[in-house]
């Protein structure tokens, strides 16, 4: 039995009644008194009222509801019947009706428990749709016209309405009331508001009237609700005077409206699963003598039926009582109040988050997603999620909603593609904080919080911090050597933070990354003095490096070096090198960082027409290395590794990249798996994403956040 159930009868809260700017207190919660449309409290008990659930229609024995089932249930004895077809709407009796085809209509007693009666229109030539039911009296549009439609002694008896014809049936409304009525809304060349009298089969009266989105009708009011844009009014209709006055009611995406004596019932029936403004959410009475006494009745209602006796049976739920069927009558003093009938188990407010976080992430280089998800008692809600490095306390903050769905698990789902708010995300633990806000402004936020660890196995190509997030080496006319993260957070490669590597990098004249030439798990650095020694610094995948090691000397016979792609196809980057006559020499990598290169061997001439020559890893698509080579006129050639230390003839890529000072092969930059090249000059530095096709190479040119304004700060980039 759940709790709202349990304690029903002891159940007493109180609401507030706003009466001439006075807040005063009226009792609002209390359990049901015994009537002759309602069962006793401990018949109460014992009922459950269908979960995802809808109150279709009440009367003495039971109610009807439409959910996965259309189910009536005894008020006695809790029992349920399952019933066929469509329900149509509210008879304010036991008398049940449902569209089972087109056209055919059926009609249940379910006091009596006597056969049901069909009443069949099909071939008749139009199409009829349901609208409305009174007692045994059917109210279906047709062609645009009401037709009253009844089985009279087995003949089927079709009352047209006089002066009502609806431009369209969608959007028009028709609500049966106690006093033997209709009352229609509907357009015809102008909105209009009719009530219709089922004995006689004809309008009581016509009335004008913005558009609407529900009307009701009592012996002495008709009342409706306008719209104007996202705001709603209620409009009264005094019968007696035929007089209307209007009152804003606030915005929604709808407005139901109910009578109960002198009280119009207003709420948004979507209001717990889609509002997102609280005007209209709450089901709120507002007393017809004064128009200002509002009594505040359940947190939402989402549905609502006629009963026999004149009171009102709701389905809708508090955030202390939870959801199920409430009864809404007139207190002693008049006041309506809202009692608990059949509770459905369900929670009205936001509940506790049940989080599924995973406990390691693992991110690559590439668009790597990890999921985190909250289960909430129900949606319409608004995330806000933090995600916090620990070592750092860098912050990934995101604002994520839950997506609409009628039935359970309700959850609010974040897709992490490892970027925080300003650079990739590094190994290591991280925190997570996250809070729902309920944006129909029932219940307070919840939040949850907890922990999480970022693993990043395979190190990615020019990435010296170990988050899979190339950096670029950049030396100043100092001789500091800096580097600069990247992150590729929006189709741009932006910078992610500049650290200091060390300074006395002067005494060089080539600086090279190669790749992970000497075995370690990051990319290193091979550094020429002006003496011809070549040194070799290790990464050590925190953003350092070791200290240098000279692996090689009379290397200034060359006048170009570059590193870091795989050409021999064994696994392990290559240099390459060019002598001043022209000569392209291969240095193959050995792992070894007692002796990390081979001897050389050379496997090309001609390469002095050439003022830049490029490793690029695998740019073009086949598995081996590439290499970019740039002529003295601009022209940007592309040679493809063969595997074997050789290339095939060379493609020419494009002309204008004399443009640029530097091309820099950064590596994975834009996360989609292929090395990129950044490429610096005067104005700036712009990244060409590789498309991995040889004859295409580049996808396009983006300009980055790297570098601008600085090109005469720094006079090397690697």
């Amino acid at each position: 039995m759940s709790r709202a159930r349990s304690t029903l009868a002891a159940a007493v809260t109180t609401v507030l009644a706003l009466t001439a700017g006075a807040l005063t207190v009226v009792p609002a919660y209390a359990a049901a008194a015994p009537a002759p449309a309602a069962a006793s409290a401990q018949q109460q008990a014992q009922l459950s009222f269908p979960a995802r659930s809808e109150i279709v229609s009440a009367g003495t024995k039971g109610f009807l509801t439409k959910g996965e089932k259309l189910l009536w249930t005894d008020l006695q004895t809790g029992a349920t019947t399952e019933l066929p077809g469509t329900p149509i709407g509210d008879s304010a009796s036991d008398v049940v009706g449902v569209t089972t085809a087109p056209n055919v209509f059926r009609i249940y007693d379910m006091a009596s428990g006597a056969e049901p009666v069909t009443i069949d229109l099909s071939g008749r030539g139009v199409t009829y749709t349901a609208a409305g039911i009174s007692g045994t009296t059917l109210a279906l549009w047709a062609g645009g016209e009401l037709h009253l439609v009844s089985d009279e002694g087995g003949t089927v008896q079709d009352r047209k309405v006089p002066g009502i014809t609806a431009a369209a049936v969608w959007g028009a409304t028709v609500t049966h009331t106690r006093q033997n009525e209709f009352a229609v809304a509907y357009r015809s060349d102008k909105p209009t508001v009719a009530v219709v009298d089922v004995t006689t089969g004809t309008v009581t009266g016509f009335h004008s009237a913005k558009e609407t989105s529900s009307v009701f009708a009592s012996d002495t009011s008709v009342v409706w609700t306008e719209q104007s844009g996202g705001s709603f009014d209620l409009a009264v209709l005094d019968r007696a005077t035929d007089t209307t006055t209007v009152t804003p009611l606030g915005s929604g995406q709808r407005a139901q409206v109910e009578l109960i004596g002198d009280w119009a019932l207003t709420a948004d029936p979507r209001g717990l699963m889609n509002a997102v403004s609280p005007d209209l959410v709450p089901l709120t009475a507002r007393s017809l003598k004064d128009r200002t006494t509002t009594v505040r009745l359940l947190d939402h209602r989402s549905s609502a039926a006629l009963a026999p006796d004149g009171t009102l049976l709701v389905r809708g739920g508090t955030e202390e009582h939870g959801e199920g069927l409430y009864r809404i009558s007139l207190g002693e003093n008049g006041i309506p109040t809202a009692a608990l009938v059949a509770g459905s188990g369900e929670s009205t407010g936001l509940g506790t988050p049940v989080a599924s976080v995973p406990e390691t992430v693992t991110l690559g280089s590439n668009w790597s997603q990890a999921l985190f998800s909250w289960t909430l008692a129900r949606n319409n809600v608004q995330g806000k999620l933090t995600l916090r490095h620990t070592a750092s306390g860098l912050t990934k903050n995101a604002t994520v909603s839950s997506v609409y769905t009628t039935k359970p698990p309700f959850t609010v789902s974040y897709g992490w593609f490892g970027l925080l708010d300003t650079a990739s995300a590094p190994a290591g633990d991280y925190t997570w904080e996250f809070t729902a806000t309920p944006l129909n402004g029932i219940g307070d936020p919840v939040s949850a919080s907890g922990s999480f660890a970022v693993t990043r196995p395979v190190a990615a190509a020019h990435d010296f911090d170990g988050n899979s997030s190339p950096d670029v080496l950049a030396r100043d006319a100092a001789g500091r050597l800096w580097r600069d993260d990247t992150f590729f957070p929006d189709q741009e490669v932006m910078p992610a933070g500049r650290s200091l590597v060390g300074g006395g990098w002067q005494e060089y004249d080539r600086i090279e990354v190669a790749g992970n030439l000497g075995g370690s798990a990051t990319d290193d650095l091979v550094a020429r003095d002006r003496t011809g020694g070549l040194w070799l610094y290790q990464g050590k995948g925190d953003g350092g490096f070791t200290p240098r090691t000279r692996i090689g000397t009379n290397w200034q016979i060359y006048d170009k070096i570059t590193g870091g792609g795989d050409l021999t196809s064994d696994g392990k980057p290559d240099l390459l090198a060019t002598d001043k006559s022209g000569g392209l020499w291969l240095y193959p990598g050995t792992g070894n960082v007692n002796a990390p290169l081979g001897d050389r061997k050379k496997i090309g001439g001609g390469w002095g027409v050439y003022n830049l020559v490029t490793a690029t890893g695998n740019m073009a698509g086949a598995s081996p290395g590439d290499l970019l080579a740039r002529d003295s006129s601009g022209v940007l050639w592309l040679y493809l590794g063969l595997g074997n230390g050789t290339f095939t003839p060379r493609v020419r890529v494009g002309g204008g990249w004399n443009a640029y000072t530097h091309l820099v092969p950064i590596g994975n930059a834009d996360r989609y798996g292929r090395p990129d090249l950044l490429a610096v000059g005067p104005n700036g530095s712009y990244l060409y994403a590789s498309s991995g096709i040889w004859n295409r190479l580049f996808m396009s040119r983006r300009n980055t956040g790297l570098y601008s304004g600085e090109t005469t700060t720094f006079n090397d980039y690697s």
